[in-house]
């Protein structure tokens, strides 16, 4: 029977990888990956390229970040046919997906099209360190207390749907995780200004790499910041405390 492993690697910093992880990339004969360009560098393999030894074969899979339903049916259905392809020539492969597969994972899209398309193969998916959990213990931000919720969710499209969002929030103990924060950050900044957010907000960026930047979201111009940002909002504190 056919097997394969996706295993997120992490969200950047490469001794955050599971112990899983390692042993799945050490026990492949076949390494594959996104890239988002053809012949483009891939994350992924860049995190983990210290257990990608000399005698593995690679396998880059073309991934294209756009919203077009048509080219990401096409790319899913490729992918799987080359990891397949692969698969029935013996090889043991393991698929590397950026931070964790069940997240906004292209690893949770490939799993999902090799059940559909491929279902007699057997996919083992091993979970990996988020970019927000990573930021959270770097800064020591608690994510959760008690019986606090915890929402992740990407930024909204306009500073409606955010205040809505925080308003929410406020009323039901609920730390909010703002993932994909980019562009946005022009107006979202002016936004937590407004509602006496930015001191208890804590602003991550390219997490686990040597130019992660991680501070007080008070502590940053509005200036456009990388698709790999983030923002973590905590209104109030359980009243049970040290």
């Amino acid at each position: 029977m056919k097997s394969l492993t996706i295993a997120g690697v992490g969200p950047g910093d490469p001794s955050l990888l599971t112990l899983a992880a390692v042993e799945a990339i050490k026990e492949a004969t076949v390494v594959s990956y996104p890239v988002s360009t053809r012949g483009g560098e891939s994350l992924a393999a860049k995190i983990t390229s210290k257990w990608i030894s000399k005698d593995k074969k690679k396998l880059p899979l073309h991934f294209p970040m756009v919203s077009d339903q048509i080219t990401l049916k096409n790319a899913w259905r490729v992918a799987g046919n080359e990891l397949m392809q692969s698969l029935a020539q013996g090889e043991r492969v393991v698929f590397l997906a950026q931070g964790d597969i069940s997240l906004f994972s292209t690893g949770s899209y490939l799993s999902k099209e090799l059940e559909k398309y491929h279902p007699d193969c057997v996919v083992k998916l091993i979970p990996g360190v988020t970019s927000f959990s990573a930021a959270a213990a770097i800064s020591k931000f608690p994510l959760a207390f008690q019986e606090e919720q915890l929402l992740i969710v990407p930024v909204p499209d306009s500073s409606e749907e955010l205040k809505t969002i925080l308003s929410e929030a406020a009323l039901t103990q609920r730390v909010v995780i703002f993932l994909k924060l980019g562009k946005k950050w022009k107006w979202v900044k002016p936004l937590l200004r407004e509602l006496d957010l930015l001191e208890s907000s804590v602003f991550a960026e390219r997490v686990g790499f040597p130019e992660q930047q991680i501070f007080k979201a008070s502590n940053l111009s509005e200036e456009s910041r990388s698709y790999f940002s983030l923002l973590l909002v905590r209104q109030s504190w359980p009243s049970k405390m040290p």
